[in-house]
């Protein structure tokens, strides 16, 4: 893997693409039913796992939402109960995420600050819970162990790190499929991608995951994918019930398919990969 500066993008760079988009990045970018639900199901598949590390109702944690885009998980955490610091590298999405969770009458449960993953502005041990969805690590590319190690440094002992990245096998068979073979073979040998806003990332194997949290001094409980075999699952369904077959009222039965298939064995099918672990005690 390269590790030449020119490779890695500086924190002005993505802040400012960020920047661009943020008046529109909680808009849904998709019409055709397909599309619009995987991004359910990927929401619903992030949440629900999240859920079950959370503490019964009436217990408030302080949740590091780090890299908190459009402020979507950070109202979940809130309307749990619980007090969200949201972080992100872009201060025109930090504006966008105080917006929503003002409509949501939510933002008295929650603080703001502009920084990056991979220097986190807090004292060690200082949340509950860390979470970090949408790629903030994956942006990180040869500087993701420091990331994952900022990550694991502010929860804790014992509390729960939770991460999204992005799934190298599953980016190098999509741009196989889409006959870019020399492309393909360069994205598996570099672990370099770009995100949908032209952004470089690196792409994960599950083993560089594993070994990156464990260097990070946590213990990895589960790497799932999320969705998994998403449009091949759908393709099936429709070969089966026939043209007619409507995905968007298949909804709920397509969500708790992906549900039970991304944690039987099928992660490196995920679009991306989804990292539950635990700071060691």
């Amino acid at each position: 893997m390269s590790t030449a500066n020119a490779s890695q993008p500086q924190p002005q760079d993505i802040s400012s693409r960020y920047d661009q988009v943020s008046s529109t990045y909680n808009d849904s970018k998709y019409t055709k039913a397909a599309h619009k639900l995987f991004w359910v199901v990927y929401d619903e598949l992030t949440w629900t796992a999240v859920a079950k590390v959370l503490p019964p109702a009436g217990t408030s944690w302080r949740v590091l939402d780090a890299g908190g885009g459009g402020g979507k998980f950070s109202a979940r955490f809130a309307e749990a109960g619980h007090q969200v610091t949201v972080l992100d590298i872009s201060a025109g999405m930090l504006v966008k995420a105080k917006e929503y969770l003002a409509s949501k009458g939510l933002l008295e449960r929650c603080s703001f600050i502009e920084g990056t993953v991979a220097d986190l502005p807090f004292k060690d041990a200082e949340f509950d819970l860390v979470f970090s969805e949408g790629d903030p690590v994956s942006y990180c590319l040869d500087q993701y162990p420091k990331a994952m190690s900022e990550l694991v440094r502010v929860v804790k002992p014992g509390g729960p790190v939770i991460m999204g990245v992005d799934n190298r096998h599953e980016h190098f068979m999509f741009e196989l499929k889409h006959g870019k073979k020399a492309e393909a073979l360069k994205m598996l040998l570099t672990g370099r991608g770009k995100c949908p806003y032209g952004l470089p990332v690196h792409l994960f194997t599950i083993k560089e995951l594993q070994d990156g949290v464990k260097a990070a001094g946590a213990d990895v409980e589960e790497i799932f994918g999320k969705p998994v075999m998403y449009f091949e699952m759908l393709e099936a369904m429709q070969a089966e019930r026939g043209p007619d077959f409507d995905v968007w009222a298949a909804r709920e039965e397509i969500i708790a398919m992906q549900e039970k298939l991304a944690h039987e064995g099928f992660a490196l099918q995920g679009q991306h990969f989804q990292v539950m672990a635990r700071r060691k005690k």
